[in-house]
């Protein structure tokens, strides 16, 4: 018995020593493009890669995000109930149409180059009966709370009240308007500044 758990032991020592090194240590993995990833070592909280913590997606809602197509625009929501007539913009010299689908409570601006027929969403505003909801899962009908939760270290403080919170910056981001009651009633994704 005793020559059998020297035999273990020492097969378990063998064992041990011919291993490769754990990836937890700080030795570079690489991933698809071949830069070198870091793995956390959990023992030392202070070396967590902070890039590696989620951000939340400003460019969208629901289905629609900025820069989608108007052939995928009408495939998800088909034509719209009303379009406002093409202006050229001084600010960013597109030209811009809002799109609206008063029923769904949508709104889009749509733009594109001058001379170019495709446009593409350029902004979105939301309102109710729009159900469609951010990345980090809030839209109309959450409170001041749950947005400001949601985005806490998002938040533009300059740009933020007590009846609007501003995601990201007025130049690209999420702002949301709320009502009497603290409730999300608008949503806007885009730049409201240029």
């Amino acid at each position: 018995m005793k020559a059998l758990l020297i035999t273990l032991t020492t097969a378990l020592f063998m064992t041990g020593c011919n291993s490769k090194k754990s990836t937890t240590e700080t030795e570079p993995m690489y991933v698809k493009d071949s830069s070198p990833v870091i793995a956390a070592d959990t023992a030392h909280p202070a070396t967590i890669n902070e890039t590696a913590k989620e951000t939340p997606d400003l460019g969208g809602v629901g289905e629609l995000s900025l820069d989608l197509n108007q052939a995928k625009v009408i495939e998800l929501l088909g034509q719209p109930v009303s379009k406002s007539k093409a202006e050229e913009w001084g600010a960013d010299g597109l030209i811009h149409q809002d799109w609206v689908y008063k029923d769904k409570g949508i709104s889009l601006n749509m733009s594109n180059e001058k001379g170019q027929a495709a446009q593409v969403i350029s902004s979105i505003t939301i309102n109710s009966p729009c159900t469609y909801k951010t990345k980090m899962n809030v839209g109309i009908g959450s409170t001041y709370e749950e947005v400001k939760a949601a985005y806490d270290k998002d938040i533009d403080k300059e740009n933020t009240d007590n009846k609007t919170i501003t995601v990201g910056s007025v130049y690209g981001g999420i702002i949301f308007t709320f009502d009497k009651d603290g409730k999300a009633a608008t949503i806007f994704v885009g730049a409201s500044a240029e």
